[in-house]
């Protein structure tokens, strides 16, 4: 069953003309309209305002669209990739070819050396004193010296 806002819904998406309406649906919208007089209302009102734009003339703007052909394009960004690559290979010569890919060459070992003093992956570089030690007073109690002491 259609409602009075189903029928102006439908009225604002294929206008008021009977004749671009649906096919599958112009039975059911002119039997609505039989019967319904304030959809009658609805269908008067959006007619005129139909008419009313139609009336309505659109200026005239001479060279708009060579005006519009001729302006200039924004410039375009390129990706990431094409950045570093032109940031590498520069296009224009210049002395900027010698030392770019140079720099791009040193900068994974760059990185590594960055990264191994930046963390030890296990290795302590601090040593603690009394941990070695302990190591050697456990390896002086377990020795036995008491035989070593009377036979001389």
């Amino acid at each position: 069953m259609m409602t009075i806002e189903d029928f102006t819904h439908f009225i604002e998406i294929y206008g008021a003309d009977p004749n671009r309406w649906p096919i599958d649906s112009n039975k059911s919208i002119k039997g609505f309209l039989l019967d319904n007089t304030s959809a009658k209302k609805v269908l008067a009102e959006y007619q005129e305002l139909e008419q009313r734009m139609d009336s309505y003339g659109v200026p005239e703007f001479r060279g708009l669209e060579q005006k519009v052909l001729k302006q200039a394009l924004p410039p375009q960004r390129s990706s990431l990739l094409a950045q570093l690559l032109n940031w590498i290979i520069p296009k224009e010569a210049s002395n900027k070819q010698l030392w770019r890919p140079a720099v791009a060459a040193c900068l994974p070992l760059m990185f590594g050396i960055v990264l191994g003093n930046y963390y030890s992956f296990g290795i302590d570089t601090v040593i603690d004193e009394y941990d070695y030690w302990e190591g050697e007073f456990a390896f002086l109690a377990l020795s036995d010296y008491s035989e070593g002491m009377i036979n001389e």
